[in-house]
């Protein structure tokens, strides 16, 4: 097995770069949702309301994150300098410190996605005990899916999908479907991995990311309820990891399985 794919979001909810080579962190891979929009109450947007924030599109240009919209382009300091912090509501119960970023910019993003909005940084990013650092990621710092469950799923659709509806950030060419589900503890490169648990899959697989409509019967929803269903509810598609060893990776990394 190799590590075939590796992707990261920037911007919570966007469009991935795809990289040949990066830097595993305890957060997860390199500048992966370190920003996001929240709305005027200070609550995240994703685009599992907002699907036109698929097609935001970002780049790293040297020390800069280059937010790409329709009419304009902005450059974001990849390291902002600390702000005073708004507190902003993520998927727990705490609020998470955040630093707001270019006025300007959350103009555009308002009137792109039709609603007021602000782009914000994770202050917890520059956190001065490292073990406490934190991105915008949903649930662990990184999600991993391998190419032979994409397979096995997609000879049960009718339609064949691509790995974009997972938002994965590392993909395993391999050749066996769902093995994954057994494996605890992973070395790709330099860099070692443990698994915490499966990824419980949301509405936002069945957003086609090209045209942004939704699936009519939910798919792939509804196929990977008939043989992928979770103990706590809900379906599965791949796996949430922490990094226990930090270091580089790139693509054609081999993938051991450790335990």
């Amino acid at each position: 097995m190799y590590l075939s794919q590796i992707n990261t979001y920037p911007i919570k909810s966007t469009y991935p770069i795809s990289v040949k080579a990066g830097y595993l962190h305890p957060t997860g891979i390199g500048f992966d949702r370190n920003w996001m929009l929240i709305d005027e109450d200070n609550a995240m947007l994703t685009s599992r309301k907002h699907p036109k924030l698929l097609h935001v599109r970002t780049r790293i240009d040297g020390s800069s994150l280059r937010v790409m919209l329709p009419k304009r382009d902005f450059l974001l300091p990849l390291e902002p300098k600390p702000e005073a912090p708004v507190w902003v509501k993520h998927w727990g119960e705490k609020p998470l410190p955040a630093w707001p970023q270019n006025p300007a910019l959350d103009v555009a993003l308002s009137e792109y996605l039709g609603l007021a909005c602000r782009l914000v940084y994770s202050a917890n990013l520059q956190h001065e005990d490292p073990d406490k650092a934190l991105s915008f990621a949903d649930a662990q710092p990184l999600l991993l899916t391998t190419t032979a469950s994409l397979a096995a799923l997609n000879e049960r659709l009718d339609d064949a999908i691509g790995m974009d509806r997972f938002r994965t950030n590392l993909v395993i060419n391999n050749l066996t479907a769902d093995v994954e589900d057994k494996w605890q503890r992973l070395k790709i490169g330099a860099c070692e991995l443990e698994v915490s648990y499966p990824c419980k899959r949301c509405v936002l697989t069945t957003i086609d990311p090209i045209n942004l409509t939704q699936h009519e019967q939910q798919e792939p929803l509804r196929t990977l309820a008939q043989y992928r269903r979770l103990d706590e509810g809900g379906v599965g598609f791949g796996i949430n990891l922490t990094v226990i060893k930090a270091g580089p990776i790139a693509v054609g990394d081999t993938v051991q399985v450790l335990c």
